[in-house]
């Protein structure tokens, strides 16, 4: 068996490792503790269209900006109590769906997870600000990238709105 890799697929390897690294070098550089989010969600979006990569990354800052909303709610009445962390799961799929953003639904879910289970010493409101700032940092990086990787697509009206599901 001939394993292929085409030329595009190494474009994509390529740019989303590097995108993967300045999110994480810029987050460094602004001291962010937990900056390796600005990388990991440099991963999660990055595409090998531009149009597909913008629509990654709205539905990982909605389902990001929802899931911290709620896990930070959770987190004030936490107070031990699985089933508040259930519900606060839950509610953020649910607002996704009925927002017509599915797959933020499961982003929202994961950050709910994140802000709750892994909150740390401070306020909860930190934990899920710090959240949704380095994964926009990561957005910004991964669409200025791809832009850059695919002028063409920008430049030359080749934009598609593709969300892959």
């Amino acid at each position: 068996m001939r394993i292929k890799f085409a030329r595009a697929e190494w474009k994509n390897a390529v740019l989303t490792a590097a995108a993967s690294c300045v999110s994480y070098w810029i987050a460094l550089a602004l001291g962010l503790k937990t900056g390796y989010w600005a990388a990991i969600t440099c991963i999660v979006v990055t595409q090998s269209e531009v149009g597909a990569t913008l629509v990654a990354s709205r539905d990982r800052l909605m389902g990001t900006a929802l899931g911290a909303l709620a896990g930070w709610g959770a987190v004030l009445i936490w107070h031990g109590h699985v089933a508040v962390f259930g519900v606060a799961v839950c509610v953020s799929i649910a607002i996704c769906n009925v927002l017509d953003l599915r797959s933020a639904g499961r982003l929202a879910g994961v950050t709910v997870a994140i802000v709750v289970l892994l909150h740390q010493a401070g306020p909860a409101w930190q934990t899920a600000a710090s959240r949704f700032l380095e994964v926009s940092l990561g957005v910004i990086v991964a669409l200025g990238m791809s832009i850059l990787f695919y002028p063409k697509a920008v430049l030359g009206g080749g934009l598609k709105l593709e969300t892959g599901e």
